[in-house]
């Protein structure tokens, strides 16, 4: 027959009882809460990390990006709360196609973009830069680069505009992305020819940019590998012929 319970001991397992039973309560919370406070609140907390990147840091680069472009009154930039949210978002999703890609950045006035190029090195991207278009084609005969954001004007007369920067990259490169990242926008003239994609907005910009690279990831795994066997094997059967 088992041993009964003193008396002693029975006041211990009640004393322990609340305890366990705000133990469970928590974790109730929790998983009927886990989404909204993995999509709202995790990403506000300072020190977290996905592979390696403080995405508070983040949120903090597109926000002072955001505030730039909104306290301009030539540019007019408007972000909606939820619109910058679903880039962080996207961003985090997307960590693996980010990083180590590589960006060259045109801009005359590259003290305009700081906060937005900060926001990419936050997310391990190598960004170089260039502050007039001759300087870019010169960089872009020699390097590789997985994209390209230019503005479109220049205040040296002398210098290429962005749209004829594009002009002049298209004779030698025919693939290489380009963004363009103005001031102002007028979304009736569209995106132009031969660009990937026009915006004034950081929140799109990061989007345009991770739709970039997964088009060029998604190219990369399609495009055939070379296979050192069947090589061989198409080398021995012509020497048969």
């Amino acid at each position: 027959m088992g041993k009964l319970l003193t008396e002693n001991e029975i006041l211990k397992i009640i004393e322990v009882i609340p305890s366990l039973l705000w133990i469970l309560f928590a974790v109730f919370i929790f998983m009927l809460f886990y989404k909204r406070i993995r999509d709202e609140l995790l990403p506000n907390l300072t020190g977290l990390k996905a592979m390696g990147i403080e995405f508070s840091f983040v949120k903090s680069s597109i926000d002072a990006a955001i505030e730039f472009g909104e306290k301009s009154p030539k540019w007019q930039i408007r972000v909606p709360a939820k619109d910058k949210e679903r880039a962080l978002k996207r961003a985090k999703q997307n960590l693996s196609i980010l990083n180590n890609a590589r960006i060259l950045w045109v801009d005359d006035h590259p003290e305009n973009n700081r906060n937005e190029r900060r926001m990419f090195w936050q997310l391990r991207t190598i960004t170089d830069t260039a502050t007039n278009s001759s300087a870019a084609l010169e960089m872009l005969k020699i390097d590789v680069y997985d994209l390209v954001i230019s503005d479109i004007g220049r205040d040296e007369e002398e210098d290429l505009s962005g749209l004829e920067f594009l002009e002049g990259l298209r004779e030698f490169d025919k693939k290489t992305p380009v963004l363009f990242y103005v001031g102002e926008l007028d979304p009736k003239l569209g995106v132009p020819a031969g660009a990937f994609g026009i915006t004034n907005r950081p929140d799109e910009l990061l989007h345009l940019t991770i739709d970039s690279l997964a088009r060029k990831h998604l190219e990369d795994l399609t495009k055939p590998k070379f296979n050192i066997a069947e090589f061989f094997k198409s080398q021995f059967r012509n020497k048969l012929k």
